[in-house]
């Protein structure tokens, strides 16, 4: 039998009382169908909010397209979008969310669902903050999960700040993450997932208000470059528990 990792995680050394509450709300309700907050508890497929997948700058979209399959495989009903420039993610950031806003009103409209999860890596993590933040997704807006994000920003950022907007905003302490990163970081009633690879860079940098764990808290000495977490197949386990609103788990496939 594989041995199944279940952990919560969550941002600091200590939980605050806030947070262990938190918690142990979004356990009663697994147990129970209930929803919490602006997130879902365990639900079957057809109560499930339809999912967004973001890519990041410079997106593969092969990958990308690969995560938003495996969860319309898991019976989630799934979609998927680039961030806004040419190449993808090169825009202001600012332009990436309201082009997250954008679908996810296209994406309610469609399936008349009242909130969309969004799952958003690298780059895509901050675009979608931003439109929860500031462009009233708060409300739009289920689950939050972000993967492989530099909530702080990432000195790659200056390679290409010359010739690329969205390059510039994610350089650290930049106009647009000094904005964001205001506290609060991830707006209250908000459930939120941070995930990253111990293999990575800026993107170990906490998310506050967010349960932040790595894929190697689960998969001890496991290897997932940056590039590879939209296909790694315990991020894709990690992904889907906390969009059921069940404790973190993976086999580490």
């Amino acid at each position: 039998m594989v041995e199944r990792h279940e952990i919560f995680y969550e941002s600091g050394p200590m939980y605050s009382l806030m947070q262990i509450a938190r918690i142990g709300v979004v356990l009663f309700c697994a147990a129970t169908g209930l929803v919490v907050g602006h997130g879902t508890a365990v639900a079957e497929g057809g109560d499930r909010d339809p999912v967004l997948v973001i890519g990041g700058i410079y997106a593969d979209q092969a990958r990308l397209e690969s995560l938003r399959g495996w969860l319309d495989a898991r019976g989630y009903s799934a979609f998927s979008m680039v961030l806004a420039g040419n190449p993808t993610g090169t825009a202001p950031i600012s332009e990436s969310a309201q082009a997250v806003a954008d679908k996810v009103a296209d994406i309610r409209r469609q399936t008349g669902a009242r909130r969309v999860d969004l799952v958003g890596h690298s780059m895509g993590g901050l675009a979608q903050r931003a439109y929860v933040k500031f462009l009233g997704g708060l409300d739009s807006v289920g689950t939050y999960i972000d993967y492989g994000t530099p909530e702080q920003g990432d000195d790659l950022g200056t390679v290409c700040s010359e010739v690329s907007p969205g390059c510039q905003d994610l350089v650290p302490g930049s106009a647009f993450l000094t904005r964001l990163n205001a506290d609060p970081a991830v707006p209250p009633g908000l459930i939120a997932y941070h995930f990253f690879s111990e293999n990575a860079g800026a993107e170990k940098n906490s998310l506050p208000g967010a349960t932040n764990a790595s894929i190697q808290s689960f998969c001890p000495g496991r290897t997932v470059s940056h590039g590879q977490e939209p296909i790694d197949g315990a991020l894709q386990q990690l992904i889907d528990s906390a969009l059921r609103g069940a404790p973190l788990a993976t086999d580490c496939p």
